[in-house]
């Protein structure tokens, strides 16, 4: 019914080569502004180099280099299913369009991940008071997500 329905009210049907390409241009448009951002913190990191001491050069630019690459995979894990099951698969099978479908929402939990991900390894990283080691992961996810 949906296939019939679907067809009736659209003018023409995408075809899914070209909808995986059109995936493809979007995927090299994110990589390229993740790119061109990186960039943009280089060359503002590599003004200040003059004002800062060897140990903190470069230190913003591996950061966001770091979390970009992490988005870029976030995002990626969530479409290139889609984009390869569209451009390889002639019929997908009902379990791969079940598989799709649960992948497109886990987007929002990957990109969360990424969002915290700093957050968490600050948190890691700081000492127990009072004490010579580190803060557990469970107390840094606790931190990260202000628990109770």
């Amino acid at each position: 019914f949906c296939d019939t329905l679907s067809d009736h009210y659209s003018p023409h049907k995408w075809r899914p080569k070209s909808v995986a390409a059109l995936l493809g241009v979007v995927n090299v448009l994110i990589i390229g502004v993740m790119v061109s951002l990186i960039r943009f913190v280089y060359t503002v990191e590599k003004k200040t180099d003059t004002h800062r001491s060897d140990g903190e050069r470069r230190q913003r630019t591996i950061e966001v280099t770091q979390q970009g690459i992490w988005f870029i995979v976030a995002y990626m894990a969530a479409w290139l299913p889609a984009i390869i099951g569209l451009a390889l698969l002639r019929k997908s099978p009902p379990s791969y369009v079940v598989f799709i479908a649960c992948m497109y929402p886990l987007q929002g939990f990957f990109n969360a991940l990424v969002y915290f991900r700093p957050k968490y390894i600050s948190q890691r990283q700081q000492m127990v008071p009072g004490s010579t080691e580190r803060a557990s992961r469970l107390t840094s996810m606790i931190n990260t997500l202000h628990l109770p």
